[in-house]
C-alpha cells in the first residue's frame, strides 16, 4: 500500500467515524451547536446528518 493509498484510508477513516459520532450525539438530543462546538465543521454537514435522523425516528413513532 503506497503512501497515497494509507492517506485516503486514514482520510475516509476519520469521516466515518465523525458521521458516527454526529449521528450519536444527534440520537442523544445534543443540538447542532453544541456538535459542531464540540467536532467543528461544516454546519451543512451536521445539518443534514442530523436532519435524516429526526426524519427516520419520526416516521417510526407516526401511527399508521
Amino acid at each position: 500500500m503506497s503512501a497515497i493509498d494509507t492517506y485516503q484510508l486514514h482520510q475516509q477513516t476519520n469521516m466515518l467515524l465523525r458521521n458516527l459520532i454526529i449521528v450519536q450525539l444527534g440520537l442523544a438530543g445534543v443540538g447542532q451547536r453544541e456538535i459542531r462546538s464540540i467536532l467543528g465543521g461544516s454546519m451543512a454537514d451536521i445539518n443534514n446528518i442530523v436532519k435524516l435522523i429526526r426524519k427516520s425516528q419520526k416516521k417510526r413513532h407516526d401511527p399508521l
